[in-house]
């Protein structure tokens, strides 16, 4: 029997497309297994979306050291399709801090259940299934994203806050060990040299009190949480903690209001003041609760009284210390789409790595080998990128550099020359003129090395400089880096792009080949913000992804895998330094 034609509506058009909504998922557990010997685990969680016997990873939140009941603070966001039932496992794992491998870490649990069950529920909880087993929970809420944005950006200080008992925090200190072993061997060092006693028993109580000091101060931090329907509450920001203080200053702190409050100004938020410990069991010294309409109109000098549930209403008692507001701003805060619309454009620069370790082009074992059937890797990556990022480009000239290669005539070794032969000019025109002038290169020029990436850096971010000074919302560039390998110069790199992170600049790694690429995922600090020595960088603007992890499945997953962090970065550059879009889009 012939099916009847499609409906189409009068006037021709065909039906809309279903609408797509993104949430982001924020994720808590309680419970969960120890896989670490001498301390508590170091939990990260994984979102896979599962379709049939496959499954693919949509995201991961940040890593937590030694707790058994982490609070992810770094949300997962998703698509969330009302008329698909969409599969999910939340999977948690162990990991140590040189990694973000999850195959090399321990397994601690997983949950499965559908985005429909979370959307639906204001706080999804369930066990966690280990083994066939049960073991600990999981929490997932759920909260949509879009709308009208603001942020709080607030200065906040500790006043007299509560000691913590010293002596528990000495039994839980993970330098207990320690401090019995040294108390054995200086008892030894007496029972066989008494007239040791002299200086050794004086030196080791003096350390010994000077320890305990600092045992009697606390490591405060604060969390602020944003109550939810069922009258729960999900965390929204953590701040960082501050070492043996009991009149601690946090760094300035800047929230998402639809994070705090689901932009809500009457929404109730809770913020809890904790004593940090290494081994994750964190000791509450008081709360207070406000609100973003309070937050709104405080001004400096306001101040909360911290109060302890288990202490208040006890004869005496009046709070835990006080938390003294310095500065409060609440600020618009743009998204990634209103500085696209508002004229900003990304500008795409390539560093290629011609070194020695790519092997022989003309051999087929050879990363740069141009005669299979398939595209090489590098090309591959180049295409991938490449088609996303174009179209936020209007000239399309795009700079591209090779290093690590020896250069007619001289040949001498250069860690930065134009694909194209021009060092007056490095610009190619689209994708097909980078991909011609990386073919082109490769017959004329020698791979040699060392991987030296610092000098590419360093010219990316001179452009970004020149950008900078112009203080607009105008010009965001993104360099993408392609290597084999370990870099030779990672602390000049690292050097360069803590300079860079004060730049309307982002960098994409991508590692090709079988190599160990587990020095370079330090150079994507997800988890805490690259550093060396006493320098940190001002925020993280890397992403680096192993292009095996994407071998079997469709470019497309490449490109989204390097770019999901690029709309934050880019947003979150112009929005903390005030800059608004060019132009507004109206309504």
């Amino acid at each position: 029997m012939q099916q009847p034609p499609p409906y189409v509506p009068a006037g021709g058009a065909p039906p809309p497309a279903a609408m797509v909504t993104k949430v982001e998922l924020s994720v808590s557990c309680e419970g969960l297994r120890d896989a670490d010997v001498f301390s508590k685990s170091d939990p990260i969680c994984v979102l896979f979306s599962l379709d049939g016997n496959r499954k693919h990873e949509i995201g991961r939140t940040e890593r937590i050291d030694d707790t058994l009941n982490p609070k992810f603070q770094k949300q997962i966001v998703i698509d969330y399709h009302f008329e698909e039932v969409q599969k999910l496992e939340f999977a948690v794992f162990d990991i140590d801090e040189n990694t973000n491998n999850i195959n090399q870490g321990d397994f601690l649990g997983k949950m499965e259940c559908t985005l429909g069950q979370i959307v639906s529920a204001s706080n999804f909880k369930k066990p966690l299934d280990y083994n066939g087993k049960a073991y600990g929970t999981i929490s997932v809420q759920c909260q949509e994203q879009g709308g009208l944005q603001k942020s709080v950006n607030m200065t906040l200080r500790g006043v007299k806050l509560d000691k913590k008992d010293w002596f528990d925090k000495l039994i839980r200190s993970k330098w207990l060990g320690l401090q019995i072993l040294a108390s054995l061997v200086v008892s030894a060092t007496l029972a066989c040299y008494p007239s040791a006693s002299y200086y050794v028993l004086p030196l080791y109580i003096a350390l010994l009190l000077l320890h305990l000091t600092k045992l009697g101060k606390s490591d405060p931090f604060l969390e602020f949480h944003r109550q939810l329907i069922d009258g729960s509450y999900a965390l929204a920001h953590r701040t960082e903690f501050i070492k043996n203080t009991l009149n601690p200053s946090w760094k300035p702190m800047d929230i998402n209001t639809r994070r705090l409050c689901d932009n809500n100004p009457d929404t109730t938020v809770k913020v809890e003041c904790f004593d940090w410990n290494s081994n994750g069991t964190h000791d509450l010294i008081g709360e207070f609760y406000t609100s973003l309409a309070e937050l709104e109109t405080s001004h400096a000098g306001k101040t909360w009284s911290l109060v302890h549930p288990k202490k208040k209403g006890k004869r005496g008692y009046k709070h835990s210390g006080e938390i003294v507001m310095e500065r409060v701003e609440v600020k618009r805060k743009y998204s990634f789409l209103e500085y696209i619309q508002g004229g900003c454009e990304l500008n795409f620069v390539v560093g290629i790595d011609f070194t020695g370790s790519n092997g022989d082009p003309r051999e087929s074992s050879s990363l740069h080998y141009l005669g299979g059937n398939a595209p090489n890797q590098y090309t591959q990556a180049i295409t991938a990128v490449g088609n996303v990022v174009q179209d936020y480009d209007s000239d399309q000239l795009y700079p591209a550099f090779g290093f690590g290669a020896r250069l007619p005539p001289s040949w001498q070794v250069s860690h930065q020359f134009s694909l194209n032969g021009d060092p007056n000019n490095p610009d190619c025109h689209g994708i097909a003129g980078i991909l011609a002038a990386y073919h082109q290169c490769i017959h004329s020029v020698q791979l040699y090395g060392p991987t030296n990436a610092s000098p590419i850096v360093g010219s990316v971010a001179a452009m970004a400089r020149e950008a900078f000074h112009q203080q607009q919302a105008k010009q965001y560039f993104v360099l993408l880096l392609i290597t084999d390998g370990i870099l030779t110069d990672m602390d000049q790199t690292i050097h360069m792009i803590i300079e860079a992170s004060e730049l309307p600049m982002s960098i994409i790694i991508i590692g090709v080949g079988d190599a160990d690429f587990s020095d370079m995922e330090r150079l994507d600090s997800d988890d805490k913000l690259l550093s060396l020595g006493p320098r940190v960088a001002k925020r993280d603007i890397v992403q680096f992804v192993p292009f095996r992890e994407f071998k079997n499945v469709p470019p497309t997953k490449l490109a989204a895998a390097v770019l999901e962090e690029l709309p934050d970065q880019l947003s979150g550059y112009y929005n903390h330094h005030n800059l608004a879009p060019l132009y507004e889009i109206p309504p």
